[in-house]
């Protein structure tokens, strides 16, 4: 039985992985469309594939496709489940079409790059007026990062006894690391002039914050100075005599 692997440079089939993200939150899952298409294909061929979830050393996690592997049928997508891990990192989907024809077989592997993240959790608290007539329960909200309306966060404001109520959205995302804005304004033409919270921008930090860099240059002159006392009692002193007496 011959075995012939194919690049996908020089794969004559037409083989795809598709999806509508790249980045899954840690212990999530999102669905994967894979695809192989053959205008030239054998009336006796037989489509079958396999799946693995590979992190960034190439080891494969388990339980990390769902099915990681079955059958295909020319030019009719496959979903395939994928299931994160809890821990943040680069991975890959992995899929390895096999094209089976009599005794030969065909392999066309295909990978797309997935990237597991920790959700970012952001919240705002909205308060009440308390001479306020107006019953904002029920009021839907969006929030705003970096001035980027943020589709799937859309909440509804319950206010509870004391008139204020937390909103709060997990962020799906691989940003920069740095400096980053968010708000919280509503979703529609409603009268918020009773909600104070709402419109106000607040700034958070991924991967570092605005006094990293002072910590970490003052922990170096620390250091640095307890080098220099150290050497300087720790330097031997030199014994010149007595001095001569003047002729």
């Amino acid at each position: 039985m011959g075995i012939v692997v194919a690049d996908e440079a020089d794969a004559e089939p037409y083989t795809s992985i598709s999806g509508e993200t790249h980045i899954i939150k840690t212990s999530g899952s999102e669905d994967y469309t894979i695809l192989y298409s053959d205008d030239e294909l054998a009336e006796d061929a037989k489509l079958t594939y396999t799946a693995k979830l590979n992190d960034s050393k190439g080891n494969a996690q388990t339980s990390g496709v769902s099915p990681a592997s079955g059958d295909l049928e020319n030019d009719a997508g496959a979903v395939l489940t994928v299931s994160a891990p809890s821990t943040a990192g680069k991975y890959t989907l992995e899929v390895t079409f096999i094209c089976t024809v009599g005794e030969d077989k065909t392999e066309t592997v295909k990978t797309y790059d997935i990237t597991v993240v920790k959700p970012i959790t952001l919240s705002q608290t909205l308060t009440v007026k308390g001479d306020s007539l107006v019953d904002p329960t029920g009021l839907g909200v969006f929030f705003y990062i970096d001035g980027e309306k943020m589709t799937d966060s859309y909440k509804v404001f319950q206010m509870n006894t004391q008139g204020t109520a937390t909103v709060s959205y997990d962020w799906v995302a691989d940003p920069d690391n740095g400096k980053h804005t968010f708000m919280v304004l509503p979703a529609g033409g409603e009268d918020t002039s009773n909600v104070k919270g709402l419109g106000e921008e607040h700034t958070f930090y991924v991967g570092d914050n605005s006094y990293a860099g002072l910590i970490a240059l003052a922990i170096a002159v620390v250091i640095l100075m307890i080098i220099l006392v150290i050497w300087i009692y720790s330097k031997p002193v030199k014994n010149y005599g007595k001095p001569k007496a003047r002729r």
